[in-house]
């Protein structure tokens, strides 16, 4: 036993380190040559994994770049956010935030507007309607919002809604607002009673009551 042992020893000895003179080069040892032999071996496997495996490639939903005849070099950055928007203009609400659109067309400050939005993805029964006054429109792309505000039981309740998000159902415009001059309405926050001056309003404060009491 004592002498396989010893023999073994040796023989790794002599496999370690391998000089050959008659071609006058120092050879690598076993050990490093089996960890390049290894490495060379999983390139080559990652190699032919790669070249097997199936890529899906996804069709494009545009069939060319979103872009206006003025720009000579469009953004890439704007032509993604139109495209953002196409898609999620679905049922034409992007013409009510046109900013050089004619006031009767677009949503303005002062506006009554009717907004149902939906609570939970998966139950599309489960929906929410809140009307109010717009106080203020931020136009700001896909990331442009409105915020409403509506009087309910002597307590001001304001709404911020995504004009472009997915749980908005609806956007209809109830009355467009007359007198308004500024764009942003943030004095009704201080004069209440102005806000039930809208006819639009009252008829919706007369329905809701109505339907309380039947």
């Amino acid at each position: 036993m004592l002498g396989h042992s010893i023999i073994g020893s040796r023989l790794s000895l002599l496999g370690g380190s391998i000089l050959s003179r008659q071609s006058g080069i120092r050879t690598c040892s076993v050990p490093v040559v089996a960890a390049a032999f290894h490495r060379q071996s999983l390139h080559t496997s990652r190699n032919v994994a790669s070249s097997q495996q199936h890529f899906i490639v996804p069709q494009p939903q545009f069939d060319q770049p979103l872009t206006k005849p003025e720009e000579k070099r469009p953004n890439v950055m704007k032509v993604i956010e139109r495209e953002a928007i196409m898609r999620a203009d679905v049922d034409g609400r992007s013409k009510l935030f046109v900013r050089r659109a004619a006031p009767k067309s677009r949503l303005c400050a002062g506006d009554v507007v009717f907004v149902e939005t939906q609570n939970n993805m998966s139950d599309s029964a489960s929906v929410t309607s809140f009307t109010g006054v717009c106080i203020a429109i931020y136009r700001r792309g896909i990331d442009t919002s409105f915020i409403l505000r509506n009087v309910i039981q002597k307590t001001g309740v304001e709404m911020r809604f995504m004009a472009y998000s997915p749980l908005v159902k609806r956007i209809e415009v109830l009355q467009k607002g007359e007198g308004f001059r500024r764009a942003k309405l943030f004095y009704l926050r201080e004069n209440p009673g102005k806000t039930f001056q809208l006819k639009a309003l009252k008829k919706m404060a007369q329905s809701a009551a109505t339907a309380k009491k039947h």
